[in-house]
């Protein structure tokens, strides 16, 4: 039983992985959203009905196997002119949903495709046609490799401990992961990976994950790649950590942008959450949550984390990315500025 969420953009892409479903046996059902109902929702809609849960969806959900998600809105332009305290109810409602979701460990797969649109390009400042081609080219990569490379990896997280990132702009964070598990994100879910807690992917894929102690990070994280937020794109964002917790951060451009979302936001919102080290190839960095994927960086991330086997529960989460940085575990070299060390 699959659930297809698409945009009024992505409506022939869902068809199409709707026929498949259909050809292998499986059951779709396709919601929609559209850029027009939802900004209207944002401009229009009293606070304590965009905080009403969708009881339907939570009925759906408990039918629902597979989850796919094809992105939106197709124009994030207008975020700009949206309070971050106007989007907060909309999490707030749908965290039921999400939470049935994990709890039930409802296969989910997020196609990156969706976000890849010209309004969306012109609002960061992307090349539009170099970013889709990097997107397409990126799902085109040798997956079993993928996999296989990821594994590694995630052998030698999984038989350490402690874990030291530094890079060339200044980040020297330090942060534990202690028996945590490492999932290897290569655009499947089997059995195995759900029996390790892992039920999410995306595609593009190809990355290696694990939720840090959230109590560990101590240190500093400067994000040398920028990264979108909001319909602006935030530069040379520094992250400062002590116990685990974000106590000061800055930005060169956008830092406002930031933290409007960051205040506006619940729950352990300032908390180390994610850990990533990219795998794709293919994966060309322009400042989109896409870049983690890219080979020969990682990526820190604050916020929600349960999904990745963490315990922070948050309506915010965010991640930056460090293009060729040097990471130790235990002491022991697994990345030299961006080359993996195996």
């Amino acid at each position: 039983m699959v659930l297809i969420e698409t945009w009024q953009h992505t409506l022939d892409l869902a068809s199409d992985i709707a026929l498949e479903c259909l050809k292998t046996g499986a059951k779709p059902l396709i919601t929609l959203m559209t850029d027009r109902l939802w900004w209207k929702a944002l401009e229009e809609v009293p606070e304590q009905y965009l905080r009403k849960t969708p009881r339907h969806m939570l009925g759906a959900v408990e039918s629902t196997t597979v989850w796919i998600g094809l992105g939106g809105p197709e124009d994030p332009t207008r975020f700009r002119e949206v309070p971050s305290s106007r989007l907060e109810p909309f999490f707030e409602a749908d965290k039921p949903v999400i939470d049935k979701t994990v709890e039930r460990k409802i296969r989910s797969l997020q196609v990156l495709l969706g976000d890849v649109t010209p309004q969306r390009a012109r609002a960061y400042g992307f090349d539009y046609a170099r970013w889709l081609k990097s997107t397409e080219d990126s799902m085109r990569v040798d997956y079993p490799k993928i996999t296989e490379l990821g594994r590694k990896i995630a052998s030698r997280l999984e038989h350490g401990s402690k874990v030291h990132l530094t890079s060339k702009n200044g980040t020297d964070l330090k942060f534990e992961i202690t028996r945590r598990p490492a999932h290897v994100q290569d655009g499947i879910v089997d059995e195995e990976d759900m029996a390790r807690g892992l039920v999410s992917t995306q595609l593009p894929s190809g990355k290696v994950e694990v939720a840090p102690i959230e109590t560990t990070a101590r240190g500093k994280v400067v994000f040398d790649s920028p990264r979108a937020l909001k319909g602006r794109l935030i530069s040379d964002l520094e992250l400062v950590f002590d116990k685990g917790r974000v106590k000061e951060f800055h930005a060169k451009r956008f830092e406002d942008v930031f933290r409007e979302v960051f205040s506006a936001t619940q729950g352990d919102k300032d908390r180390i959450g994610h850990f990533a080290i990219g795998l794709n190839p293919r994966i060309e960095l322009i400042g989109y949550p896409s870049d983690e994927l890219s080979l020969g960086t990682a990526t820190i991330g604050i916020g929600a984390n349960k999904g990745n086997g963490g315990l922070n529960d948050s309506s915010f989460d965010f991640s930056g990315t460090i293009a060729k940085p040097t990471i130790e575990i235990d002491a022991t070299a697994l990345m030299t500025e961006g080359r993996l060390i195996l």
